[in-house]
């Protein structure tokens, strides 16, 4: 199986934004990117960094490449 093929999956994931908090569902995930399903509306930055566990150590830097609330396309950066 090719390294960007899309895994059928559910991780949660969290994203801050300064002092907000936003839990997130991850779906769809590849080494590229992923679907990110939130409770409801969000307002995110065009990039941020979502954690992928609790304590912070492993992270990814995600650029939006498309929103359809409260799901948002994102790919993973190097910055």
């Amino acid at each position: 199986m090719p390294a960007s093929s899309a895994q059928r999956f559910a991780h949660n994931g969290f994203v801050r934004i300064g002092e907000e908090i936003y839990p997130c569902k991850l779906s769809n995930m590849s080494s590229t990117g992923a679907t990110l399903s939130f409770d409801g509306p969000t307002d995110l930055p065009e990039r941020f960094t979502i954690q992928l566990t609790p304590d912070g150590k492993v992270m990814r830097a995600c650029l939006v490449i498309w929103r359809e609330d409260p799901d948002v396309g994102v790919v993973f950066s190097q910055t």
